[in-house]
């Protein structure tokens, strides 16, 4: 299966095989199956925050863009691991509820998003989550974490640090708005993305997180390091902060390109940048 066609990136090359589960119960059997016969398996959500290698993956690559379980009750939400991030805000504008806003246009699952804490405009996960769940691959058991217990923070989650506890889904709770008020900010946020962000072309978004009493992208602005090129990646003329695909790059240009940035940028202002994107 090649993966590049998988990718937001469009890098990477075969995989032994990818699996997209139709159902959270054909989620759990497959993770319990491919645990058990020890195959070596990564679960990604929509590809939107990840560099597959160039060498491809030795193993099963586990998708869950198709684990789309939603029910809504009043101001709560609960959805599946591959729910879009951004179809939340739609629903959430449609049930007149606020405080999903941020979550318009982010490309990513919610599996993805709780994994990383995904925000944008001054929104997070940890805002709204307030519980989630998971299958742990050594206990073969399905657990919650609730509030506190994720462990939000910047950019990330307790998930990160617990590779053997998978995201099956999670609880948002939002509150009663007005469903004008809350279409015209989402409009206003899109417009944002388009205006600021280089969405013509393939990315896995922003690459760096943001740096205490720093913005990445202004950083790597003012070091000169708009356009510069390695392959075909390219740190966008647009907005500094994203590196894009103009065309045939790999994930060797990729990883290059960071490690210049952030070897410039330390060099140049004594910050050092952390990547925000996951290469495999």
């Amino acid at each position: 299966m090649p993966l590049f066609s998988l990718s937001s990136f469009r890098i990477g090359g075969n995989a032994d095989l990818a699996v997209f589960p139709r159902t959270r119960e054909e989620f759990i059997k497959a993770l319990s199956v491919l645990h058990k016969a020890d195959v070596p398996t990564v679960v990604v959500g929509n590809a939107t925050n990840v560099v597959f290698p160039d060498e491809g993956y030795r193993g099963v690559v586990l998708f869950t863009t198709s684990v789309l379980d939603c029910t809504a009750s009043g101001c709560v939400i609960d959805v599946g691991a591959g729910v879009p991030i951004s179809f939340i805000a739609t629903m959430a504008k449609n049930a007149s509820l606020c405080g999903a806003e941020f979550a318009y246009g982010i490309p990513g699952s919610v599996g993805g998003a709780v994994f990383m804490n995904a925000g944008a405009f001054g929104g997070a996960m940890s805002d709204i989550c307030v519980r989630s769940e998971y299958f742990d691959m050594e206990s073969g058991v399905c657990g919650v974490l609730e509030g506190t217990a994720q462990r939000f923070g910047y950019r990330t989650s307790a998930y990160e640090h617990s590779p053997n506890l998978i995201i099956l889904g999670a609880r948002v709770v939002l509150k009663p708005g007005e469903k004008d008020e809350i279409a015209t900010l989402m409009r206003e946020i899109m417009e944002r993305r388009r205006s600021t962000q280089p969405l013509e072309y393939p990315s896995a978004g922003s690459v760096f997180k943001r740096p205490e009493g720093h913005f990445a992208g202004k950083l790597i602005e003012d070091c000169g390091l708009k356009g510069t090129r390695i392959g075909g990646a390219e740190v966008s003329t647009k907005h500094a902060g994203f590196i894009v695909n103009r065309g045939g790059a790999t994930a060797g240009d990729v990883r290059a390109l960071v490690e210049k940035i952030r070897e410039t940028v330390l060099k140049e202002t004594g910050v050092t940048l952390e990547c925000e994107i996951r290469f495999l």
